[in-house]
């Protein structure tokens, strides 16, 4: 089944949408999620030690990383396509920065043992843990920057794959 120019632009304009929506729920689990435990910072949430964190979960998945490159992948050659590949970038500059401000938040407080020690009475996040969180924090981070190097080689393949006009020289009589 083959897709029109309008209808792949449609879907690429959704994957990309769902994948800003589920970028900005993260932010917003993060900055603004903070429940009634005094314990609950953006620090404990970035690390997610369970008071009202969800924002790693929810950053760190397979939706925010595949769904850009899925709308790079689909969008047309035309000019709403070329916007979408561009688009489609911004959106992976942004799920970087907050990816790796979410994953720094998340180091400081994990390597901070007695910091967790003096707030809270006990370590929630101990340094192996803390380790394991930003290998595997680190590898979404790259599976992201795979998906933004994707996005800018597609919108190159788009633009040389179409038909070049050859020059003639002038008409011979």
């Amino acid at each position: 089944m083959q897709l029109g120019p309008r209808a792949r632009t449609f879907l690429a304009a959704a994957f990309l949408v769902l994948a800003v929506a589920v970028i900005a729920v993260a932010v917003s689990q993060w900055r603004f999620g903070a429940g009634l435990d005094p314990r609950d910072d953006t620090f404990s949430r970035a690390a997610g030690i369970g008071f009202t964190d969800e924002a790693r979960s929810t950053l760190f998945s397979v939706l925010p990383v595949a769904l850009p490159a899925l709308a790079a992948l689909l969008a047309p050659a035309t000019k709403p396509g070329r916007v979408i590949g561009s688009l489609t970038r911004l959106v992976y500059l942004s799920y970087l920065v907050i990816g790796v401000l979410l994953t720094l938040s998340a180091a400081r407080y994990g390597f901070d043992d007695a910091g967790q020690l003096a707030e809270e009475g006990q370590v929630y996040i101990d340094t192996r843990a803390a380790v394991e969180r930003l290998v595997l924090d680190g590898v979404w981070l790259a599976l992201a920057g795979i998906g933004l190097v994707f996005a800018g080689k597609t919108r190159s393949r788009k633009r040389t794959s179409t038909a070049e006009v050859v020059k003639q020289g002038p008409p011979q009589a």
